[in-house]
């Protein structure tokens, strides 16, 4: 099928630009925005929107979590024909300038939850390393990524409250990926639920005023990676040196296994760059922790990511997360904000984690869901 792509000297394959290159229905292209209040430390932003291809959907979200109560909406709509549209219903995304600038929309809706929010880069993006998985003799894990820091200034209304952002006090992130992903089914009531090996799984992007350090990796035992990768990123339009990139990491997490999810509340780790230095960096969690859950990651209540909908399907709902049975359904799988330090730089950012049951460390947590 034709689209306004077409005219663009960017074709991968003999094939329309609504094709991929394989027919697994588990290929996604995403988009991935992260922004918090750094200054009153009492509000963070997710928003995303996924693309399925070969699924024939196009689905996002937006959500917010202030003082406790997360307000979450989900979309969907069938991709076809209007592949080249970033929209579903009143949920948008506009590319702005490319690698630097993008709007995100919310516009009026029933769950009350509004926003128009311009995210603007203030690092270079890091370029993860290519993520390739087999089982089994089958590819289930084929993705290139960039993540990037940024700021954002625009308006949030939710609850009956109006925000205005501004770039010195809400700092954020974003996450751009695109193909083939396992799975990931964390809904309670899934009799297909994932099941995962031992592990610890973090995923950061640490700003500072000069520079920003991203890491993902995920540890099966000391220093034996399924997966690692990071980058000391700098300004945007600096020049990059490739010796800043991730050999290693070694860190200390405390835990607070008290509640019904497996909860960081600080510790530190230490990153070793390709050029032999070395950054130690300590950090302290903050309030503002919204549960990727809202947004649809391992199935909400029977739905997951690239379901078909139907046309257009949408639906809402508020988290109070001081209750336990709320907190249980969010799971652990979150955007946590981060107070980080690194020497005398101060700095703030989020950090996703998680530990499988039989890793070698924290056991105080292994019992509460992975994800």
């Amino acid at each position: 099928m034709l689209s306004k792509w077409d005219e663009l000297l960017c074709h991968q394959l003999p094939n329309t630009m609504d094709h991929v290159h394989t027919d697994n229905p588990e290929w996604t292209e995403r988009i991935y925005v992260s922004i918090y209040n750094v200054r009153d430390r009492d509000t963070i932003v997710g928003f995303g929107v996924g693309q399925y291809p070969n699924k024939n959907v196009q689905d996002g979200f937006a959500t917010v979590w202030h003082l406790g109560r997360q307000y979450n909406f989900r979309a969907s709509r069938i991709l076809r024909p209007n592949i080249a549209d970033v929209r579903i219903g009143p949920l948008s995304v506009e590319l702005l300038e490319g690698l630097k600038r993008l709007r995100l929309k919310l516009d009026e809706n029933p769950s009350g939850l509004l926003l128009d929010i311009e995210w603007t880069a203030t690092m270079n993006p890091h370029e993860e390393e290519h993520d390739f998985r087999e089982s089994g003799g089958r590819v289930v894990q084929d993705i290139s990524r960039f993540d990037q820091a940024g700021r954002g200034r625009g308006i949030l209304q939710f609850g009956g409250k109006t925000i205005s952002l501004d770039e010195e006090n809400w700092w954020g992130h974003r996450d751009r990926s695109w193909g083939t992903r396992r799975p990931l089914r964390t809904d309670a009531t899934d009799a297909r639920r994932s099941t995962f090996a031992p592990f610890l799984f973090s995923w950061s992007v640490a700003q500072f005023r000069d520079y920003a350090l991203h890491w993902r990796f995920v540890e099966r035992g000391p220093g034996k990676y399924t997966y690692l990768s990071g980058e000391k990123a700098v300004p945007l339009g600096a020049t990059n040196d490739p010796g800043w990139r991730l050999d290693k990491t070694e860190q200390e997490f405390r835990w607070d296994g008290s509640g019904p999810v497996q909860t960081l509340t600080g510790g530190h780790i230490r990153l070793f760059f390709k050029n032999g230095q070395d950054r130690e960096v300590s950090f302290v969690t903050l309030a503002p922790r919204w549960h990727l859950k809202g947004g649809g990651y391992g199935g909400y209540r029977g739905w997951y990511h690239g379901d078909n909908k139907g046309a257009y399907y949408s639906e809402y709902d508020a988290w109070d997360l001081s209750n336990p049975k709320v907190l249980a359904e969010a799971s652990t799988l979150s955007d946590h904000l981060i107070e980080w330090r690194c020497g005398n730089d101060l700095g703030y950012g989020i950090m996703e984690y998680g530990v499988g049951p039989g890793y070698h460390k924290y056991k105080e947590v292994q019992h509460l869901p992975t994800f």
